[in-house]
């Protein structure tokens, strides 16, 4: 009996042992203009050691933060002493290999926000088990480089306008990959839900693609976060900046024949803006893809020329003084032009 018991438990751990790995938990490298950026990533962490107190891992949606995310990061982590980690296209393996060749040597930040998977999420790729195993295998690599460090788990982001397939696998892994929380070392977040509407589409005011975020997208992510990033990072919680913007404005743009001046109607709900612009002949024209975050607003307009074709606006703002003024960039047959615009109530 003894030595059935010996031999059937040997064989459980040579099972175990010869269990095959699969591609979200083995560590790979990519090619290209992905090793320049690790490589940037390696040099910025040897010239901060000790100086480094917050880090978001990922992929294209946390490297967005330089781009459409920029103003967002500068108001809400610019004075935290943090880092980007994030690269366009990576999958957990790819993160893996990156946590064991430099991007986490020699720091321990106080907290590391994560947020990885929707690339292995394809139905080419990796199954739901496989994505948890892949996410589960970042944590546990991230505890072992930096045992203080604080890991905030976020929720893999829903992707796609509306409800599909892929949106129904991401949710079982997050479901899953709740129970890593600990309470102690990680914390996790679902904040999914603050991207879409109660229809469950995201709209394109945060999601352009409906996947990578707008600048309003950003803000929403990060007020999202910031109580319990606070809270981990021992400071004070970033208050956001509502702009207030509802009601009526007078809308001026220089055309041929001088300054021409059209009514405006804004409507502010959370990041996203709706109203219309009244543009000749008392053509009513509706905003789309309308964002806020602080004092900044974006939306576009398209208007059908009389002569053919579709002419497409796209305006940034800020209020300044209590005076929105931007610039608008005018598409039409892909050729493009921009101009100052501004409005007053």
């Amino acid at each position: 009996m003894l030595l059935f018991v010996l031999f059937t438990g040997s064989q459980w751990l040579l099972s175990s042992a010869e269990t095959p790995a699969h591609s979200a938990v083995t560590p790979a490298p990519r090619e290209g203009g992905w090793m320049n950026r690790h490589e940037s990533f390696n040099q910025k962490v040897q010239a901060n050691q000790g100086n480094i107190d917050l880090v978001f891992i990922g992929d294209s949606i946390t490297q967005g933060w330089e781009g459409r995310g920029k103003m967002v990061w500068e108001t809400y982590y610019g004075h935290r002493k943090a880092l980007n980690l994030g690269i366009g296209g990576d999958r957990t393996q790819h993160v893996l290999w990156r946590l064991d060749h430099g991007n986490m040597d020699g720091i321990q930040p106080k907290v590391a926000v994560v947020m990885i998977g929707t690339n292995n999420s394809g139905d080419d790729r990796n199954t739901a088990n496989e994505m948890v195993d892949g996410v589960t295998a970042v944590v546990e690599k991230l505890r072992a480089k930096s045992p203080d460090t604080k890991i905030l788990l976020l929720a893999i982001f829903p992707r796609g306008e509306t409800f599909n397939d892929q949106r129904g696998k991401i949710l079982q892994v997050n479901q899953a990959i709740r129970k890593l929380q600990d309470n102690k070392h990680v914390f996790f977040l679902d904040i999914g839900h603050r991207f879409m509407d109660k229809n469950g589409v995201i709209p394109k005011a945060i999601m352009p693609d409906f996947l990578h975020f707008s600048t309003a997208g950003y803000g929403v992510w990060a007020q999202a976060i910031e109580s319990k990033l606070a809270s981990l990072l021992g400071d004070e919680a970033v208050k956001a900046i509502a702009a207030e913007l509802n009601g009526t404005w007078t809308f001026s743009i220089n055309g041929p024949d001088g300054q021409v001046d059209s009514e405006m109607k804004l409507r502010r709900k959370g990041a996203q803006l709706f109203g219309s612009i009244v543009m000749g002949n008392d053509r009513e024209f509706q905003l789309e893809q309308g964002g806020v975050f602080g004092n900044r607003v974006e939306f576009t307009i398209r208007r059908d020329r009389p002569q053919g074709g579709e002419a497409v606006y796209h305006l940034v703002g800020e209020i300044k003084g209590g005076k929105l003024e931007g610039e608008v960039t005018a598409t039409l047959n892909d050729e493009k032009t921009t101009q100052p615009w501004w409005a007053v109530r």
